[in-house]
């Protein structure tokens, strides 16, 4: 039974490796070939797959960058996911919450380095080119790499691609400050924050009271808006009130923070 099971697998998959392989003029005349016959089911699989066809059929290069960025942009927000998850339920210092730490970072490593190849050879890729998805992915790796060398470089093409339509404003504020918070400055936009005792705290500001004016430029919400995704609030009385405690958790922070 389990011989026969095996070989329905073998069978079925060896089906959808030819569908998948089919060109672009292939598919359609399956769609033909399939409601001539009156065969819903097979022609509601096929003509579905005739938008990606086209896709792939138009830049095969830039299909395969998409795919693949898409790719790199599910191993990057899952392995965090499954840390958020780790650190809420087993607390930031236990085993499994550190493995899996240092999985992210080795993951951060291989997808910052490949995607520095794609920028590398084709520039900073837009929406309209690659997906709103993968276009994302090129930001998130970079600011993931989380080394200033390589985020200081590429960070004048960001703004560029920004300015170009090719990128959103809000990569190029979240990438600007965390440069500036890995540098141990005042952020601009707001938008870095670190954790100390399970209290959230926002990297010292360099123009608190503009801040919302800038975030607004940028097309972000405002700063409280912001700070109660983190459960807590922001105005700007009382983060002047705190001030040096925010100042004295960011020092120890830079201090102490991973090379």
């Amino acid at each position: 039974m389990r011989k026969k099971i095996i070989c329905l697998i073998i069978a079925i998959t060896g089906t959808a490796i030819t569908a998948e392989a089919q060109s672009l003029s292939e598919l359609k005349d399956s769609c033909y070939s399939y409601l001539a016959s009156h065969d819903t089911v097979a022609f509601n699989a096929t003509y579905v797959k005739l938008l990606d066809a086209i896709e792939k059929d138009m830049d095969p290069e830039i299909y395969e960058i998409r795919n693949e960025l898409n790719d790199i942009r599910s191993k990057d927000q899952s392995i965090r996911i499954l840390l958020m998850d780790a650190m809420k339920k087993y607390g930031r210092e236990d085993k499994r919450t550190l493995d899996i730490r240092k999985i992210m970072r080795e993951i951060d490593l291989k997808n910052g380095l490949r995607v520095q190849q794609i920028i590398d050879a084709h520039g900073w890729l837009g929406i309209d080119d690659i997906g709103e998805d993968a276009n994302e992915t090129l930001f998130l790796c970079i600011q993931h790499i989380n080394e200033l060398t390589v985020q200081t470089k590429y960070l004048p093409l960001l703004r560029e691609a920004v300015k170009q339509g090719n990128a959103k404003g809000w990569h190029y504020a979240f990438l600007t400050d965390r440069i500036l918070m890995n540098q141990g400055k005042p952020q601009v936009y707001g938008t870095q924050t670190i954790t100390s005792n399970n209290k959230v705290f926002i990297v010292p500001l360099e123009n608190p009271d503009k801040v919302d004016e800038l975030r607004k430029e940028i097309g972000l919400a405002p700063l409280n808006n912001y700070m109660q995704d983190f459960g807590c609030e922001w105005s700007l009385d009382s983060y002047k009130k705190n001030l040096p405690e925010i100042r004295t958790v960011f020092q120890r922070w830079y201090q102490n923070k991973p090379e």
